[in-house]
């Protein structure tokens, strides 16, 4: 041993027994979220069968006397009364529209009214337009409101003629 070792305070020795801890069992990990499956409740039938309603979702063609769609779309609809509150609908055809904050593509209609909506195409009887509301092509007997429309009867026969006269140029060049 060197006289350096030597000056060097000793360290006590470590005890040989072991301590015994106890500790509270680890936590396991959280499980993996899995998907849940929900039941379904089914309310017994309304007396009319032929009432539909549709709540924030959506169906791709049916056929009933009275329809309401709220926050939800249908891709084609006939129905005696259909009413649309901030939803869409592909194509309609229907005796009574009412549309509310929603949007309809193509409408055959007798009696429509549209209240900040618009629709693409509408034929029609007679025709309410509420404030906000658009439409890209309408044929009605009667539009009551006020509509700003994409292509009206003026509009529609400039755009008609135009058309015959293009098909004219192209047909005379193919001959």
């Amino acid at each position: 041993m060197t006289e350096e070792e030597a000056a060097r305070p000793k360290r006590a020795a470590r005890p040989t027994t072991t301590a015994t801890v106890s500790a509270a069992p680890k936590a396991k990990p959280p499980a993996p979220k899995r998907p849940v499956a929900v039941p379904v409740v089914v309310d017994s039938p309304p007396a009319d069968e032929s009432q539909l309603t549709i709540m924030q979702g959506g169906v791709g063609r049916l056929t009933a006397t009275d329809v309401a769609i709220t926050q939800g779309g249908v891709g084609a609809v006939r129905a005696d009364r259909l009413s649309v509150e901030l939803g869409g609908v592909g194509a309609a055809m229907t005796d009574q529209l009412d549309v509310r904050q929603g949007v309809v593509g193509a409408v055959i209609a007798r009696d429509a009214s549209f209240e900040q909506a618009g629709v693409r195409t509408l034929i029609a009887n007679r025709v309410h337009f509420g404030p906000n509301s658009g439409a890209g092509v309408v044929l009605a007997a009667r539009v009551d409101g006020d509509v700003r429309t994409l292509l009206d009867w003026r509009g529609a026969i400039a755009f008609g003629a135009a058309a015959g006269v293009v098909m004219a140029l192209f047909r005379g060049r193919r001959r």
